[in-house]
């Protein structure tokens, strides 16, 4: 009963047959900060949906890290829903930012519930679309923005997401997650913080804005 309040709270368009299956055959867990949901390079089991917190998904090539995009409560992973057809390895991995918590659809079931129900099918609709847009956004800051200003909106989105000013990050990650060094994030820090839109102190970085 417990994790079907859970499911109702987070997958309200889902109905109740739906619920009634995932409760069957989902597994939900828990994920510790930095912890791997998965990892790029493995094959896809099972077709994360999260549940509470959010989980960072990026790609590694040659070496470098790249951020993709974030996935919040109630939705999946783009690249996930690619790989229900499609048997090589992944080409991107996904942590969790934070403690969070999943709930993971076996492959097989998830193909069945796209041909059984609308609502699991639209699900992966509004996630392709979300995402595309998320994909399309982050193409067009590396073509046409400075990296400042790519800094700046990563700053806000993380702060966003975490729902909370205060971001404890490290210059290193974010220059993982930017694709840099973290000499270059440290000076444009600088700036930023000269500029009055950060305050650096304790190791926590405090976003100066007015609303998420």
């Amino acid at each position: 009963m417990k994790n079907n309040i859970i499911f109702e709270k987070c997958l309200p368009n889902f109905g109740k047959e739906l619920i009634a299956d995932i409760e069957k055959s989902g597994i939900i867990k828990t994920f510790s900060d930095h912890e791997f949901i998965v990892k790029q390079g493995q094959l896809i089991h099972y077709l994360p949906i999260v549940l509470e917190g959010h989980v960072k998904a990026y790609s590694e090539e040659d070496g470098v890290q790249f951020l993709l995009y974030y996935i919040q409560q109630g939705a999946s992973c783009i690249f996930s829903f690619v790989h229900l057809f499609n048997p090589n390895p992944i080409d991107f991995s996904a942590i969790s930012e934070g403690k969070s918590t999943l709930l993971l659809i076996p492959v097989n079931k998830a193909k069945e519930w796209l041909i059984r129900f609308p609502s699991f099918n639209n699900l992966i609709i509004v996630e392709f679309q979300k995402h595309y847009s998320d994909l399309l956004h982050t193409t067009k800051q590396i073509i046409c923005y400075k990296l400042e200003d790519r800094l700046w909106d990563y700053l806000k989105t993380k702060a966003k997401i975490s729902g909370t000013y205060e971001l404890a990050i490290s210059h290193q990650s974010i220059a993982d997650d930017l694709g840099t060094t973290r000499e270059v994030i440290s000076r444009l820090m600088k700036k930023i913080e000269l500029d009055k839109k950060i305050i650096q102190n304790n190791r926590k970085i405090k976003v100066l804005i007015s609303d998420f």
